[in-house]
């Protein structure tokens, strides 16, 4: 299956502002009335442009929602990477990196659930979807995975199949993400990460 094409940025700092305008509200839409009943029409509405100005930045909405994925599969993939939070040097022997992983991804999550949900659902049913949902996941498998090989090259990681285990806690920590975010569960943001990021430490690290 043929990817759905991205368009490029345009260069113009006025048009790089309409095109943002455009794309937080398609977002707005998108929430509000789901993908499926969204326009184009109610995008350009939405975002104080001409309709036709909508189709120079973007071919239709679902290039416009895979945009705003591709930006969200960014945020995402920057968890734990913010200032101080990774020393190479401690593999994965402390848990101040592996909590500050999983609460990066939490938070950025949290940020973003609402088109994270729309994609999670249209995904059921459309491969296009499906394919830019396990790019997400895949990108916090690989995340996982270079913490894994980092703790065993410095010595304190078990001796446990890097892949197997990265995608076993890729899955419970979406697993985690889903029910509190889509399923709007009242949970404790500092218990679920200490919870979350422990059984990923027992797990992993060697006692």
């Amino acid at each position: 299956m043929q990817e759905t094409n991205l368009p490029q940025r345009p260069k113009s700092a006025k048009a790089q502002r309409t095109r943002q305008k455009i794309l937080e509200a398609a977002r707005a839409v998108f929430a509000e009335y789901g993908f499926a009943k969204a326009t184009a029409e109610e995008i350009s509405t939405k975002a104080g442009v001409g309709y036709g100005t909508f189709y120079l930045y973007f071919a239709d909405k679902r290039q416009a929602l895979h945009t705003i994925l591709a930006e969200v599969d960014d945020k995402l993939y920057q968890l734990g990477q913010s200032e101080g939070v990774e020393k190479p040097c401690l593999g994965l022997g402390a848990l101040a990196p592996i909590k500050a992983t999983i609460g990066g991804f939490f938070d950025s999550f949290k940020a973003y659930a609402d088109v994270l949900k729309i994609c999670h659902e249209l995904s059921a049913t459309d491969p296009d979807f499906k394919n830019q949902h396990d790019k997400v996941r895949a990108r916090l498998v690989d995340r996982i995975k270079e913490h894994i090989l980092k703790g065993i090259e410095f010595g304190n990681a078990r001796n446990l199949d890097p892949e197997i285990t990265s995608m076993a806690i890729a899955g419970m920590v979406e697993t985690i993400a889903v029910e509190w975010f889509f399923n709007n569960r009242e949970w404790n943001r500092e218990k679920v990460i200490n919870t979350v990021a422990k059984l990923y430490y027992g797990a992993v690290v060697k006692s």
